[in-house]
């Protein structure tokens, strides 16, 4: 397990944290020789975010996010998004 965490202040939001500690990800990654490609980013709800799941995409990786159904006035359409429940325990 890998964990490069930015620091941010008590009163910040983990989810503003999430771009600067993919780049730290994949710094790590790259300088220890370890492949993301396909591999899964595990991530609570509060993450649930199209551009959160494009930035995780983008570094080659899986998001496996549960679904958060805030602010859904109606039922969301197209095709589902992916989560893993049995990783994601």
């Amino acid at each position: 397990m890998l964990a490069p965490l930015p620091v941010a202040p008590v009163n910040e939001a983990d989810t503003v944290l999430l771009p600067e500690g993919l780049q730290g990800l994949k710094r790590v990654a790259k300088r220890t020789g370890l492949v993301l490609e396909g591999a899964y980013l595990n991530l609570d709800g509060g993450f649930d975010a199209k551009a959160n799941r494009e930035a995780i995409f983008n570094a080659g990786m899986l998001p496996n996010i549960k679904e958060n159904p805030r602010n859904h006035k109606a039922t969301k359409r197209g095709r589902k998004w992916l989560c893993n429940a049995a990783i994601h325990a």
